[in-house]
């Protein structure tokens, strides 16, 4: 039972119930005890003094008195019901309202002996013949401040106890009503504090198997009413925190499922726990075995970093980072072996992450290439225009033929390495984003026949048949107009490089929404499907030997793409060999395009 909340709050309330009974009877018993007393007292000692006045004029005058003495005590003692003994000042009885055998005999009591002193003195004893308590009062009879005598009243407080103890019953039938009608009322006060509580905990276990949909029912605003609304709010919250851990755990299972580096997790056992599918491909491609989750993963270790590599891992328990290669197929990893969760200094955790860097290495190859390509650019140049300077030192400059020819071929030779410095700047300053935008509202049409007359300009040989589609009407863009030219002039300079005299290029436009589409066609050479993917690169040039004149610095078509995507557009370029070429890009109309380039 005590195991209980409710009878616990139920035995505390009725305990405390029960001393306050017990603290309000004793309380009210002795005050009703002392009133009656009281009362009583006062009553015995009205009649004393009524008595006293009545005797003490003929104080012991003979036989008469003597007769008048008794007959009044006996009146007093059928009135009042009290025991009536007078005596002298030698404590010898003289008048009773008893046994007129007790005349003349001497009655020593503690209280007479004070009345005689002349100070009135009561008692109160138990009488074991009666069995009832009595009042005893000693009244004295003084007369000029002499004691003449004194009037010995005894009376039953018999009446007095029988109403107390009605007073006791009372109280304990009322006390013993009050506990039953308290516990009636416990059980059902306390039930209002323990069937919350039981369905908070209730609640509280279906929280742990999971389960917050339930709900308390609030039906007071007090304590428990608001124990029952905040555990419901907490119910509320827990939900929608775990819903926010299961939706960020599936958004970090997404990113690991489908990032493109390789991850995988081993525990402290050195299980795997954790792989995603690019871990598996690339796993695959250095052409190892992944193991199967919850089986060891040291032997995957091993394998990507080497025996003595992995022990020192174990041992030192501290990341390290290795490159693999595989060569069937061609593809180079690095490796980035982390511990995680170290407890106490003991590894409880490995993290193993792949990086292809494959297309780095292949970038870092052709970068090194397009230096080697770039130096061989520019030694051929230098070399040239070396020899020429050392021929017209050694005299050839005093023939003017000699010097003018050699002279031409300097100038070109600077040029071309001017142009390829020129570009070089261009591309950098787009990089770094310090290039001066100068937008304004351009005529598309003027624009590409001013492009074509500096392509004519620029070559004296016989061109191809340029035809300019444009309607000025139109299409008018809002572009940096001199970087749009370079735009023009690469693109329309490789049409005439890749294609024969007796071709065609079409310049035309048309409107894709907010943008105009501007396409350079030719019907020249073509480039191969397998060149296609690298024609944007930094210093790619298809072979030399595919083009009419001696090739460019491979920058145009990378300045080409900066620029157009700068101005929010995009380039895009289909060929194939013997086909020709179709070059795309787009640029924003002037209604749509007044905002300044950042």
């Amino acid at each position: 039972m005590f195991n209980s909340l409710q009878w616990k709050i139920i035995f505390i309330y009725l305990m405390l119930i029960l001393f306050s009974l017990q603290l309000i009877s004793v309380y009210l018993v002795q005050s009703l005890e002392q009133y009656y007393l009281r009362n009583y007292k006062d009553n015995v000692e009205n009649q004393a003094g009524l008595l006293s006045a009545f005797i003490k004029p003929d104080f012991g005058g003979g036989e008469e008195w003597a007769e008048d003495t008794f007959r009044l005590t006996r009146e007093f003692r059928n009135l009042h019901e009290m025991d009536i003994i007078v005596l002298d000042n030698h404590a010898q009885i003289v008048g009773t309202s008893g046994s007129q055998t007790l005349i003349g005999r001497r009655l020593i009591r503690d209280e007479i002996t004070r009345a005689l002193a002349g100070n009135m003195s009561d008692n109160m004893r138990y009488d074991p013949v009666k069995e009832e308590r009595r009042y005893y009062l000693a009244y004295p009879i003084e007369n000029n401040q002499s004691t003449l005598g004194v009037i010995y009243l005894s009376g039953s407080l018999k009446s007095v106890d029988d109403t107390l103890n009605e007073v006791k019953t009372i109280m304990l039938s009322g006390a013993g009503l009050a506990l039953a009608v308290s516990f009636i009322l416990g059980v059902v006060l306390t039930r209002t504090i323990t069937v919350p509580i039981k369905e908070v905990t209730g609640q509280a276990h279906h929280m742990a198997g999971g389960d917050f949909s339930r709900k308390i029912n609030v039906q007071t605003s007090d304590e428990i009413g608001r124990l029952g609304s905040t555990f419901n709010y907490l119910a509320e919250r827990l939900s929608h925190t775990i819903d926010e851990i299961s939706s960020e755990k599936s958004k970090v299972e997404a990113i690991i499922n489908n990032m493109s580096d390789g991850v995988a997790a081993l525990n402290g056992k050195g299980y795997l726990i954790q792989i995603n599918p690019a871990a598996r491909r690339l796993i695959n491609n250095l052409g190892l075995k992944t193991p199967a989750l919850n089986r060891s993963g040291f032997g995957l270790l091993r394998s990507l970093i080497g025996s003595d590599e992995t022990r020192r891992f174990i041992r030192n328990q501290k990341p390290l980072t290795a490159e693999i290669s595989s060569h069937e197929p061609d593809c180079t990893m690095q490796v980035k072996i982390a511990p995680f969760k170290i407890d106490k200094g003991k590894l409880d955790g490995t993290l193993i992450v792949l990086h292809d860097i494959t297309r780095e290495r292949e970038l870092t190859r052709r970068q090194e290439e397009f230096v080697a390509d770039v130096s061989h650019e520019l030694r051929t140049p230098l070399a040239t225009v070396k020899s020429y300077v050392e021929t017209l030192l050694d005299g050839a400059a005093e023939e003017p033929q000699v010097r003018n020819r050699f002279l031409n071929v300097l100038a070109n030779e600077t040029e071309r390495m001017v142009s390829m410095i020129k570009d070089l700047l261009v591309l950098s300053q787009m990089d770094s984003g310090r290039m001066d935008w100068q937008e304004s509202e351009v005529d598309l049409r003027n624009l590409a026949l001013e492009a074509v007359d500096q392509a004519r300009q620029k070559l004296s040989s016989k061109l191809p048949h340029i035809n300019v589609l444009i309607n000025s009407e139109y299409y008018r863009v809002f572009v940096d107009r001199d970087k749009v030219m370079r735009v023009f002039s690469n693109l329309l300079n490789n049409a005439l490089k890749y294609t024969a005299p007796d071709g065609d290029i079409t310049i035309s436009a048309k409107e894709q929404n907010s943008f105009i589409e501007v396409l350079i066609e030719d019907n020249g050479s073509g480039i191969s499907e397998e060149e296609l993917p690298r024609i944007f690169e930094r210093f790619y040039r298809v072979e030399k030997t595919r083009s009419r004149d001696y090739g460019g610095t491979g920058l145009g078509l990378s300045i080409a793409r900066k620029v157009v995507e700068a101005h929010g557009g995009k380039i895009w370029v289909d060929s194939s060999v013997g086909m020709g070429t179709r070059v795309w890009f787009t640029l924003p109309k002037a209604a749509d395009g007044e905002e300044s380039l950042s």
